[in-house]
């Protein structure tokens, strides 16, 4: 859709450099390439931790033999994209300095970088960093955990373990847990073998609770793992008296594990001999045991299935990628087998001849072979890079194919009855091969759906599959084989094998010794394979279904087939990975991302919408739900699911989550397409479920009214009667107090200016309150370094850099106080169940607020009044009348419980204009009407006297006129 018009699709990650706490510090001391080129003959492994949340961040670390000292430590901020990108510290000082004697045969062993601590497992003790997001200083602080007891043979035998989780915006609930465990036999000086700690590191508690140690046969602890979603621990034990494997599920209690396991103890089979370790997927409820097997568990350790058997090899370590959910198997002898998270199916991807290498995974799933000397990056998420051509996983042996219908049909591996009992494994079907195609060299493949393996017969085939066919098989024309023209007859020898005789007249029609391993095939009857020729008419053969076989069989010319899936003159059949089968659509306008983070407040409710398009040509259709749906864990949210098919098959997949228990924590949601390819970039969806409190939802007072952001600037917005609307505060403002508008008694400071004195300072209570934030400790006001948001912000933490407050006239009457719920999807009017409680900040009366009341609120407000100590009210409706003057300072909270959010606001009213207070006015009022009362008084008096002041002033007018005054030289 692209082509010609100019627009490209790319994808890559962005990193916060700031943000990542590893990338704050310096490792050590920085050495060159050419440094670290002379490590090179004394490195018998590597090791490699990256950051939960940027999996492009990430350590290399070099184990060293016994000729060589030290800690080298690699980092990397793009993956190990190349290696001349990655910087190369020293920490060997940083270690011996917590040294006192032993500094001989120092190297890493294994490290953990988690959420917010780096720590470091070396030959001569553990060392765990500070918490990497405050630095103190430019270089890592490290300090040393003590576990007594345990000596240089022990560390080096030592191991790390860890549940990967990104704790990006951290909750109270999030917290990381290390475990250590020792290859060593439990002794009388040592409480355990096995120690785990959570952040930050400093106190290490034995995994085995008291009551364990108690036991007559201990168990030995091969792995311990924190489970944070149902909040238990997990044992992988290896009883040493029995042999056997189990995995054993504690509940914590105050962070210790029970002694009482949650389920009963799930015990792995005999040929489950070699156990190696047990990890948990990253950011997932899938977990992993492995070793010469490895097994999954969907449920926190309580069942496990079967994933894949390597017999006498066996996994050595795992890598993962959360992004793409694939999973890389390394095993002893070098070969790497894949699977996705989730599935019951894998495959080979190829083998290293590296002696020494590790499997890295980047932010985005491209796969990354790191060894000493250089690094192999991937172009393409399937691995065709590092890994070659895409591995046949046939064997050699001859199949003979089975029909069961015109769709399906049945392959059984050929098994020589002469075979060696320990090469039999060779000649068999195996778990690796469910999900794949096999492929006929000439023509026809068909899907495998179905492993089965055959304790008792049919003789010579061990095992068989069950397969939809893709592309019909081709057959033996004449050409190839000329008794494909014969009728045939075939009957029980007696002794294992079935003789099949040419009955037709002629010799046009004969066998020849290219029939070997061939298969005569005719619907609705058993197979035979050819397995001797005696003479041109008579062969021997083995049939696949020899009790449906009751009597002498004839198949007349031209009603049977001649399959030729032989490997005398090789091979001429494959079996490769199954195309991907299926392309998943998610629902664009809301979830998009395929390891999302959904925040659910109590009572909100969340669907996730899936749509998965088949693209299976060829192949049999089932139709039953295609995806699996699992909740880590259950008992924190409500998971319901709906699914149908459309008319065009395609499968839409509803799930509503639902938070109805006060409760917080943390669970996957684990989408898993059972049905996929492994060859499927998505085949599992892991969207993380916090029954929380959203970061992005918020509380907002709506004004009554709306000002335009420029006026705001400019500090001027006249209504219709010529009122500004905004108030511009005096500088060192502070509100009045109940004691009078000269005495302020408030500690915040509004448009604070420390280079200009305080006003309304004259009284000693003024003078001893009020206390600058921001602006503490500066010169001048340019110095407070506000921010246009802090200046416009009407919260009390900024009230040093607030200038301009919403104005009105006196009185304020019934101003409605809107309240609005933002959060990352809509924006809603607070109603019931939100009640709220509201103070003013700066202690001041003069107002009173009205709300309604009906009667599910009033039994809320009767219930929460005694507890909270406060009134509450109903926010729908609510207004609020003011009979003060100057600054109000608003401040709304939601009561708790009914959101896991501290959910608050806070807005500023300036009453202005307001008549001269109590008791200026009366006193006024009282002396004009004295005054006024007093000259009426005097006119009565003057009028009952009959006196007239204005004609007697008259008349001393007039006579000063008659005679004016003499003046005498």
């Amino acid at each position: 859709m692209h082509k010609g018009l100019n627009i490209y699709d790319t994808e890559g990650t962005l990193l916060d450099l700031v943000r990542e706490p590893i990338l704050q510090w310096t490792l050590g001391s920085e050495i060159s390439n050419s440094q670290v080129k002379k490590l090179y003959p004394h490195v018998i492994d590597i090791k490699v931790a990256k950051c939960p949340c940027a999996n492009d961040v990430a350590l290399f670390g070099f184990i060293l033999n016994s000729t060589y000292n030290g800690v080298y430590i690699g980092k990397t901020i793009s993956g190990f994209r190349k290696y001349n990108e990655t910087t190369w510290y020293n920490l060997t000082d940083n270690i011996y300095s917590q040294l006192n004697d032993e500094r001989q045969g120092l190297t890493i062993i294994d490290m953990v970088l988690t959420n917010h601590f780096l720590v470091i497992l070396t030959s001569l003790g553990v060392y765990v960093s500070s918490d990497l997001r405050y630095p103190v200083s430019s270089q890592i602080q490290l300090s040393r955990a003590d576990f007594c007891g345990f000596e240089r043979v022990d560390y080096i035998k030592g191991k790390l373990w860890y549940n990967e989780k990104c704790f990006a915006n951290r909750e109270s609930f999030e917290v990381d847990y290390v475990t250590i465990t020792f290859d060593r036999n439990r002794t009388l000086s040592e409480s355990s073998s096995c120690f785990y700690s959570k952040e930050p590191f400093l106190h290490w508690l034995p995994c085995l609770p008291s009551a364990f140690k108690k036991a007559k046969f201990l168990p030995h602890v091969i792995t311990f793992l924190i489970d944070q979603e149902t909040r238990t621990g997990i044992y992988l034990f290896h009883n040493q008296n029995s042999k056997r494997i189990s995995v054993s599920v504690s509940v914590l209690k105050n962070e210790i594990p029970n002694s009482q396991p949650k389920f009963p103890n799930f015990q792995f089979p005999s040929s489950f001999y070699h156990p190696v370790g047990m990890v948990f997927h990253p950011r997932s409820h899938f977990l992993y045991v492995y070793g010469n097997q490895v097994w999954l568990s969907m449920d926190g350790g309580n069942t496990f299935e079967l994933v894949c058997d390597f017999l006498s090899n066996y996994v050595r370590k795992t890598a993962h990628s959360f992004y793409t959910s694939e999973i890389s198997l390394i095993t002893k002898n070098g070969r790497i087998y894949m699977t996705k998270a989730g599935l019951t199916r894998y495959t080979k991807s190829g083998r290293f001849g590296d002696n020494i290498f590790t499997l890295y995974y980047d932010h985005l799933g491209f796969i990354h072979k790191l060894t000493p000397e250089r690094f192999d990056t991937d172009s393409s998420s399937s691995g065709s890079t590092i890994f070659g051509t895409p591995p046949d996983l046939g064997f050699d042996t001859a199949l003979v194919p089975q029909f069961l219908s015109p769709n399906e049909m049945i392959f059984f591996a050929y098994v020589p009855l002469n075979e060696p009992k320990n090469m039999i494994y060779k000649r068999k079907f195996k778990n690796i091969h469910i999900g794949k195609v096999i492929n006929y060299r000439k023509m026809g493949n068909a899907y495998i759906r179905k492993l089965l393996l055959h304790a008792n017969g049919p003789l010579g085939f061990h095992s068989s599959v069950l397969a939809d066919i893709i592309e019909p098989f081709a057959v033996q024309k004449f050409s190839e084989s000329s008794c494909v023209y014969g009728s045939l007859k075939i009957y029980y020898t007696g002794n294992t094998f079935y003789h099949i005789e040419i009955i037709t007249e002629g010799y046009y029609a004969q066998f020849s010794h290219r029939d070997i391993e061939k298969t005569v095939v005719r619907p609705g009857y058993s197979s035979f394979m050819i397995t001797e020729i005696i003479d041109i008419r008579n062969v021997l053969s083995l049939a696949t279904m020899p009790q449906n076989i009751k009597s002498t069989l004839y198949f007349p010319e031209h009603t049977w087939f001649l399959i030729g899936l032989g490997s005398i003159k090789g091979r001429n059949w494959t079996i490769s990975l199954k195309p991907c089968n299926y392309w998943v659509q998610q629902d664009d306008n809301d979830i998009v991302s395929l390891n999302v983070v959904k925040y659910l407040d109590v009572g909100n409710k969340e669907n996730y919408r899936l749509k998965l398009i088949p693209n299976t040509r060829g192949m049999k259709l089932l139709q039953v739900p295609p995806v699996t749906v699992v909740v880590g864990n259950p008992a924190l949210l409500e998971v319901k699911t709906e699914g149908y098919y459309d008319a065009t098959d395609s499968y839409h997949l509803n799930a509503l989550v639902s938070s109805k228990f006060f409760h917080k924590g943390s669970t996957s949601l684990s989408l898993i397409i059972w049905e996929a390819s492994t060859s499927c970039f998505v085949t599992t969806l892991l969207p993380i479920m916090k029954s929380s409190c959203s970061y992005l939802k918020t509380l907002h007072h709506i004004p009554g009214r709306q000002i335009p952001r420029e006026d705001w600037i400019s500090g001027v917005h006249k209504d219709s009667r010529g009122f500004n609307m905004i108030k511009t505060l005096p500088i060192n403002y502070r509100p009045p107090s109940n004691m009078g508008i000269s005495i302020p008694l408030t500690d915040n400071i509004y448009h604070a200016d420390p280079s200009k004195p305080r006003p309304r300072s004259l009284f000693h209570k003024s003078k001893v309150t009020g206390q600058l934030k921001q602006c503490d400790n500066v010169p001048s006001r340019e110095m407070c370094n506000c921010t246009e948001h802090q200046k416009f912000s009407h919260a009390v933490a900024f009230s040093d850099c607030k200038e301009k407050v919403h104005r009105f006239k006196f009185p304020v009457t019934q101003y409605p106080v809107a309240l609005e719920i933002s959060t990352e999807k809509e924006k809603f009017a607070m109603k019931p169940p939100y009640l709220v409680t509201m103070t003013e900040v700066n202690m001041r009366q003069n107002w009173q607020l009205k709300h309604n009341m009906p009667e599910n609120v009033k039994k809320m407000k009767d219930y929460l009044e005694p507890l909270l100590k406060t009134p509450v009210y109903n926010p729908l409706g609510l207004n609020i009348s003011i009979r003060g003057s100057e600054l109000f300072h608003f401040k709304v909270s939601v009561v708790p419980g009914v959101s896991f959010c501290n959910l608050e606001e806070e807005f500023q009213i300036y009453v202005d204009e307001v008549p001269l207070p109590f008791p200026g006015h009366i006193l006024i009022a009282v002396a004009t009407s004295v005054v006024l009362g007093g000259l009426i008084f005097i006119a009565f008096i003057f009028q009952l006297h009959n006196i007239h002041p204005l004609r007697a002033f008259r008349r001393y007018v007039r006579g000063n006129i008659a005679n004016p005054p003499t003046i005498s030289s």
